[in-house]
């Protein structure tokens, strides 16, 4: 099958996007291409067709605009799938839902609650906001042809909306785990992997 992932927020070598998703699909054997909105340009790698429409100049522009040059680079892949990976691409996996694509939303937070932890925008416009998000992703994640969640919390949540949904974790590859070190010569240390912000726990880990 021919798969086209998208996003218009998360870098084109994302972990979940890229390493663990796109590069899986291609072992299995399915043509993809990845659709991402950084201004780096077009590539292939790993066997993954990489689409650039383009950097966006600020987050209100990101939102407004990114999402049509998504759209419009989708349509001249014409995918058997697509696979969105942002919030703000629900609308145009609707439009492509009523051109008759299969469409798949990947949840990898929960959006109507991350919201609420938004530093730039008043709390009470944060809360309407978050449940403006909670009617229209329910209402529209319900149309989809599946949902995939990040964890076991979401899945459960969209398995209300959507019975064909399922929780694809962010476990690490085996081989990732691989160390020739005894634990006899490991020193005591700490690894994190992620955003290093307040709304991350920074705080609470220093």
């Amino acid at each position: 099958m021919r798969v086209a992932s998208l996003t218009s927020v998360h870098p084109r070598f994302d972990t979940r996007i890229f390493l663990k998703q796109c590069r899986s699909l291609v072992n299995a054997g399915h043509e993809v291409t990845l659709i991402v909105a950084d201004g780096k340009g077009d590539e292939a790698k790993d066997q993954i067709q990489i689409r650039d429409v383009g950097a966006s100049k600020g987050r209100f522009d990101r939102i407004l605009n990114a999402p049509k040059r998504v759209y419009l680079e989708a349509c001249r892949v014409d995918a058997d799938i697509y696979h969105l990976h942002d919030p703000e691409l629900i609308p145009i996996g609707l439009k492509l839902k009523r051109v008759g694509k299969r469409v798949v939303f990947d949840s990898h937070e929960d959006a109507p609650k991350q919201m609420l932890s938004k530093p730039y925008l008043n709390k009470g416009l944060l809360w309407m906001l978050s449940k403006c998000l909670t009617v229209y992703e329910s209402w529209a994640c319900g149309k989809f042809d599946g949902v995939i969640a990040a964890t076991p919390f979401i899945r459960d949540k969209f398995l209300r909306i959507n019975p064909h949904t399922l929780d694809i974790n962010n476990f690490p590859f085996l081989k990732e785990l691989e160390n020739a070190s005894s634990w006899a010569e490991k020193r005591r240390e700490v690894c994190y992997i992620g955003g290093i912000a307040k709304i991350r726990g920074i705080q609470e880990v220093c």
